[in-house]
C-alpha cells in the first residue's frame, strides 16, 4: 500500500483508559522486556533496484511494500506484496512513471535467512508477477493483510481501498477474504466478506494464526490507528462467516462480531501474529512508531504493551513488520520490513532471550 509517512499521533485516552494501560504495564511490562535482546536490525533488502532478488528482471517489480508471508503447507514460504510498481512504456505512454498493479505473490524455498531470503518463483507469466486480485471500480486498490493455508487452499485477507488520507489514515470498502486452489497462481474473492460498518469495521484489516484447529483471526479497523480485536472459526469452516466467534471482554461469543472487545490497544497498524516455540509463547509484531514486539500466554492475551523493537526514525519510514513462520524455533526471529524512503521490502531480525 502507498504509505503517506510513519509519524506518530499523539492519542487521547479516557481516564478509565489510562489506568487499565497503567495497570496492564505494571503487571506485564517485565515479560514485554525479557524476551528481547536488543533491537531489530536490517538483514538485507528485497525488492528493487539493487536488492539480493532480481526483482525487476524477474518479476517487473521496481518498488513495492508489505511482503505479508505464511507458510503454504507445501515446503514453500508466499509472501504478498501491496501496491507494486513497474517501469514500461505502457506508463510512459500514459504520461506515468511507473505502473501501478494493486498486490503481488511471491515464492521462497530459502531456509537460511542469515544473509536475506530469496525468491524462487511467482504467480504469473515469466518475467511478470501479475496482480493476483483486481480491484473493481468502485476501489481504488485491493491490499492484502495477512494469509495463511487451509486443507491445501491458501486464504489471503484482502482490504478494497476507496479512500486515501493523511499519514496512516485511509477508508475501505469491505475487508475480506480470497482463496486460492492453486498455490496462488489465482484468487478468487470475495470469501468471508465484511463491510466496512458496524461490528465488520473492526475486521477490515486482518492478521491470521491457525492454532489448535481455529483459525484466529486479528482485526484492525482502516488505517494505522485503531485497537485490535479477535475472532476465531474451525479451520473446516473458515469460509463460513456464521461459523465465527469473538472475544468479548473475557469469554467467546458466537454471533455479531460487534461484540469483539480490544485485545490489544490502539493505536495499532499493519500486524503479524504466530506460537514462537522458542519462547513458548504467542508474538506479535505490529506498526507503532516504527515496529512493536509483543508476547501472550495465549491467544486472546492478556497481551503486553510491547515493546518497541525499531524505532520510527530509524529506518526512518519504516511499517508494516510480518514475521517469518520459519523462524519460530530459534533465538533469532526474522521478519519483513517495508520502508517508504525507496518504497522496498527488507528482512529484518530480532534477538530473543528466554
Amino acid at each position: 500500500m502507498l504509505f503517506r509517512s510513519s509519524r506518530a499521533k499523539a492519542v487521547a485516552l479516557t481516564v478509565a483508559a489510562a489506568t487499565a494501560a497503567g495497570l496492564a504495564s505494571a503487571v506485564n511490562a517485565t515479560d514485554a522486556n525479557a524476551v528481547v535482546n536488543g533491537r531489530g536490525t536490517i538483514v538485507a533488502r528485497l525488492t528493487g533496484p539493487g536488492a539480493i532478488n532480481d526483482t525487476v528482471g524477474k518479476y517487473d517489480i521496481i518498488g513495492t511494500d508489505l511482503g505479508i508471508l505464511w507458510d503454504n503447507g507445501k515446503g514453500e514460504v508466499l509472501a504478498a506484496f501491496g501496491d507494486t510498481q513497474s517501469f514500461d512504456g505502457w506508463s510512459l505512454l500514459r504520461g506515468q512513471l511507473f505502473q501501478l498493479r494493486s498486490n503481488a505473490l511471491l515464492r521462497s524455498r530459502d531456509r537460511n535467512l542469515s544473509n536475506g531470503m530469496t525468491f524462487t518463483g511467482h504467480s504469473g507469466p515469466p518475467g511478470y508477477a501479475k496482480r493476483v486480485v483486481k480491484a473493481s471500480r468502485r476501489e481504488i486498490t485491493i491490499v492484502p493483510t495477512g494469509g495463511v493455508a487451509v486443507n491445501g487452499k491458501q486464504y489471503m485477507g484482502i482490504q478494497a481501498v476507496n479512500v486515501w488520507g493523511d499519514a496512516g489514515r485511509w477508508m475501505t470498502r469491505y475487508g475480506a477474504l480470497a482463496v486460492s486452489g492453486n498455490n496462488g497462481r489465482t484468487f478468487k474473492r470475495v470469501v468471508a466478506y465484511r463491510p466496512n460498518y458496524r461490528g465488520n469495521r473492526k475486521f477490515q484489516q486482518v492478521a491470521m494464526m491457525k492454532d489448535g484447529g481455529y483459525v484466529y483471526v486479528y482485526g484492525t479497523p482502516s488505517g494505522r490507528y485503531g485497537a485490535v480485536y479477535l475472532g476465531r472459526v474451525p479451520e473446516g469452516k473458515i469460509e463460513n462467516l456464521g461459523a465465527y466467534e469473538y472475544w468479548s471482554v473475557n469469554h467467546w461469543h458466537k454471533g455479531s462480531p460487534t461484540a469483539a472487545t480490544p485485545i490489544m490497544s490502539a493505536p495499532t497498524g499493519e500486524l503479524s501474529v504466530a506460537y514462537n516455540r522458542y519462547l513458548g509463547r504467542y508474538v506479535s509484531l505490529a506498526t507503532r512508531d516504527g515496529a512493536v514486539l509483543r508476547t501472550a500466554p495465549r491467544p486472546e492475551g492478556p497481551w503486553t504493551p510491547g515493546q518497541n523493537i525499531v524505532p520510527a526514525s530509524d529506518p526512518l519510514g519504516g511499517y508494516a513488520p510480518f514475521i517469518h513462520p520459519w523462524s519460530l524455533d530459534g533465538p533469532t526471529m526474522y521478519f519483513t520490513y517495508s520502508i517508504w524512503h525507496g518504497y522496498q521490502v527488507y528482512l529484518m531480525r530480532v534477538n530473543l532471550r528466554r
